[in-house]
């Protein structure tokens, strides 16, 4: 997400209260069987593929099938899809656009601002896979599900089941290390952190860290004095584009900041659901444990 137009704390501060890549009635997400297809049915091995959504991107991309997408979002950096059309973001695609590159099959990460657009992609007769994604299990069965649309299951299944055993390894790998209390900020004005239910939250569980935020909320908008009362031991820093703005200073409140215990991430992997978890679950281990890699 480096190219975001707005801070990515405004961004989930606009969808809070909804809930990221949930469906607007509430249905389950994709590892409980919330996968969906709207419009017409695809080919078996779709060859014009558009992406509404970085972590769909990212499966294909692993799955060695990046030549097939002819769209991405803004948000979108891998260089293998740096030739690739753009056409808006996962919350405001351009239906104009995505109908224009004529997509036998559409991959969307699942919100409900986006909705209007997407149902409307698919009256226009253009396949849709709908992949509500919010944690770990969501991740794997979307490489599953992507690796089956792409006409290429077995790959999906290599994808899947290597994410699963990283993860596996990384909990064992936790287990001998001490547990930290974490604060994990996504966004700095306002401040916006990652909360029960979040994928930042579950990622953080893998690790053996215990998020200090508490309620029902995924991201919620949280005054600094707040924060501060929470006194964790360790604040992750992923937002990354609101560093050098000046919107730091009010983090010094927080006494873990004031102690040195702040570490930030080098990119935005952690808010990624997909294959990127490898290198967002060794980052947030390094982060907490520096002296497991000295």
């Amino acid at each position: 997400m480096r190219l975001l137009v707005v801070p990515l704390s405004l961004l989930l501060a606009s969808v809070a209260a909804r809930g990221l890549a949930q469906w607007p009635d509430g249905g389950p997400t994709a590892g409980a069987g919330g996968i969906r297809r709207l419009g017409p049915p695809a080919p078996a091995e779709p060859r014009r593929v558009v992406s509404i959504g970085p972590s769909m991107t990212d499966i294909v991309v692993a799955l060695g099938r990046a030549d097939r997408l002819v769209g991405v979002t803004r948000f979108d950096d891998a260089p293998e899809v740096r030739g690739a059309e753009r056409v808006g973001g996962f919350l405001d695609p351009s239906v104009e656009a995505v109908v224009a590159l004529r997509p036998d099959l559409v991959l969307w990460l699942t919100d409900g601002g986006a909705m209007p657009a997407v149902s409307k992609i698919a009256e226009l007769g253009v396949p849709v896979l709908a992949i509500p994604v919010v944690g770990l299990s969501d991740t794997l069965a979307a490489c599953r599900a992507v690796g089956q649309a792409l006409g290429d299951p077995q790959g999906g299944e290599r994808l899947a089941s290597g994410l699963e055993a990283f993860i596996a390894r990384t909990r064992t790998r936790a287990q001998a290390l001490p547990t930290r209390r974490v604060l994990f900020i996504v966004g700095r004005e306002p401040l916006v952190v990652a909360g029960p239910g979040s994928y930042p939250d579950e990622l953080l569980r893998v690790v053996g860290a215990r998020n200090v935020v508490e309620g029902t909320v995924a991201w919620p908008v949280f005054p600094v004095e707040r924060a501060a009362a929470l006194d964790p031991d360790v604040v992750v820093d992923a937002a990354i584009n609101e560093r050098g703005s000046g919107n730091d200073r009010g983090l010094s409140a927080i006494p873990a900041v004031r102690r040195g215990a702040i570490r930030l991430l080098p990119n935005d992997d952690a808010l990624r659901p997909g294959p990127r978890l490898t290198s967002a679950l060794n980052a947030l281990l390094a982060a907490l444990h520096p002296e497991a890699f000295r």
